[in-house]
């Protein structure tokens, strides 16, 4: 028998992905840093001018093409859905930033454990060395997700951008040379 899910703020974290147009990429960006996750929330992305970017966008195009199983998903862009399974799918090229990514992969499963009432898993799938995890929605994703959505929230009404220390990341990041740590 299929377990239902149940979270007491389901309908409130539901309002506010909603209201504030939240997505996967969001969850992951707060993780990495907040400067990054300001910009994305404010559509800022220089994406398009960064190489590493349009690198990895043209292999994943061109090597791992979404299937089916995620069409008529709106707001959800994962990169496969096992629906008789409950597990949704995010390839990701190397194990990098694995917290930030389980929060995204994480966020997922939740969104389509509210809408469809059954408890749903991710999986990450390291496409460099082939190996995957599976994130399960447990009491610490939970509440980890819920604290992203605040926080999320408190940076779309900031109207500031947020200051950002130099990191690891700095050297891949698309928006490295405006923040001065390229």
């Amino acid at each position: 028998m299929t377990q239902r899910f149940q979270w007491n703020r389901s309908a409130a974290f539901s309002e506010r992905v909603d209201r504030l147009e939240l997505h996967g990429l969001h969850f992951q960006h707060v993780n990495l840093c907040e400067r990054r996750a300001w910009m994305y929330l404010h559509r800022v992305n220089f994406a398009q001018w960064n190489s590493r970017v349009a690198t990895g966008a043209a292999h994943q195009a061109t090597h791992y093409k979404r299937d089916r199983s995620t069409v008529g998903l709106f707001g959800l862009a994962p990169d496969r859905v096992d629906w008789d399974q409950a597990i949704v799918f995010e390839n990701k090229g190397t194990g990098g930033a694995s917290g930030a990514v389980d929060r995204q992969v994480g966020f997922y499963a939740l969104m389509l454990s509210i809408a469809t009432g059954r408890i749903w898993t991710g999986r990450v799938q390291v496409l460099t060395n082939r190996r995957w995890r599976e994130v399960s929605l447990d009491d610490a994703l939970l509440d980890g997700l819920w604290a992203d959505s605040l926080k999320l929230e408190q940076l779309f009404f900031n109207e500031r951008v947020p200051g950002a220390h130099r990191i690891g990341l700095c050297a891949s990041c698309s928006l490295a040379p405006f923040c001065g740590h390229d």
